[in-house]
């Protein structure tokens, strides 16, 4: 068991991955519905966990609004390698005769609703297995106050996947808390446009008798409108994600459903822009136009802070009739909506609407 434990983290780092660990059943006790193993098999007594790292060099041009397509294909790379990596570890479990299922890094959530996914916006979604305490767990690395996982030397720009197996494999030890580079510098927070965070409560989960702490969220529906695109304005006005959505996010979580409705209505009027892919509930592409708590936090705080510089001073995104996307300063944004119909203006911001 020893050397299928090695060759079962060898494997993943072989075929690109950057960490791999491994967790049992065990590790995880005590811990959330989206940890339990048996959910994707049945008799499952570890799971090995690991992240593909994204390019560091896509992340500048991103928050700098000058390139949207190297990150977006970047993420979407990784996400892919992911989810391969974790179908040929399956595979290779199973050719040693244990039964083993690859849990794909994105796009997988648990059946609750008649056979299929439940997904409306003001739904907390869970995952088949929730990967970043897995990853936790086989020390991977850190759980940040933002709640991602952050990793010793790529910090959040990871991608996770993971493989559920029934061999009893080895546990790889967590990594010890002490070393966590999170100095709740809050950078991940400022760079949030939708208040999903919330600094001022604590989450917690349990996981093998180890307590890890992250901030409390917001209703699931804030984090939706800006991380799939609908809208991402920042509160100041200065600067926004790569959304010319100019729609203002309710104060009052009740608000938020019929917030919902009225912003993806005027979404769907939008001209179609480059990039993309298509999303397991809609036929619509999701383009990657946010993700800011996960891009801005890097180990080394200067380039935290570097990150954040760009990001405000990047401007605003606003779309041209063709569907391109453009960041002009604040109030160049401001003259050039002016010179739309109003009907034309309420498809980008509420004011009219």
């Amino acid at each position: 068991m020893d050397k299928l434990s090695s060759a079962a983290l060898e494997l993943p780092l072989l075929e690109g991955a950057a960490y791999s660990g491994i967790v049992t059943t065990e590790g995880l006790s005590g811990g959330p519905p989206s940890v339990d193993l048996s959910y994707v098999l049945e008799g499952a007594r570890s799971a090995i966990s690991f992240a593909v790292a994204m390019d560091k060099k896509s992340i500048p041009p991103y928050f700098m609004k000058e390139d949207r397509h190297f990150l977006e294909k970047e993420m979407i790379r990784a996400n892919a390698l992911a989810s391969g990596i974790a179908l040929h570890l399956s595979n290779y479990l199973k050719s040693r005769g244990y039964k083993s299922v690859p849990v794909a890094a994105n796009l997988v959530y648990r059946d609750s609703k008649g056979g299929k996914a439940s997904y409306e916006p003001t739904d907390e979604v869970h995952p088949d297995v929730a990967h970043r305490y897995l990853a936790i767990r086989s020390g991977l690395g850190y759980l940040g106050k933002s709640g991602n996982l952050i990793t010793p030397e790529h910090g959040a720009s990871v991608i996770l996947a993971a493989v559920v197996t029934e061999a009893q494999l080895e546990p790889t030890p967590p990594l010890p808390a002490e070393d966590s580079y999170c100095d709740e510098c809050k950078l991940c927070l400022a760079s949030c446009a939708s208040g999903f965070m919330d600094f001022g409560k604590d989450a917690s989960v349990s996981l093998g008798g180890e307590e890890y702490t992250y901030s409390a969220r917001n209703n699931f529906a804030r984090c939706d409108l800006v991380c799939s695109g609908y809208t991402g304005l920042s509160k100041t006005g200065r600067w926004s994600t790569w959304s010319p959505g100019r729609f203002k996010i309710p104060e009052k979580d009740e608000d938020l459903n019929e917030a919902h409705k009225t912003i993806t209505a005027a979404y769907a009027k939008w001209p179609e822009t480059s990039g993309g892919r298509l999303f397991f509930y809609t036929d619509e592409k999701l383009r990657v136009s946010c993700a800011h708590c996960q891009l801005i936090c890097d180990p080394d705080p200067e380039e935290r802070k570097r990150r954040m510089k760009m990001l405000k001073n990047s401007g605003v995104v606003i779309q041209a009739e063709d569907g391109t996307l453009e960041a002009v300063t604040p109030k160049e944004a401001k003259q050039r909506l002016a010179k739309m119909t109003p009907e034309k203006m309420a498809m980008y911001e509420d004011e009219i609407l």
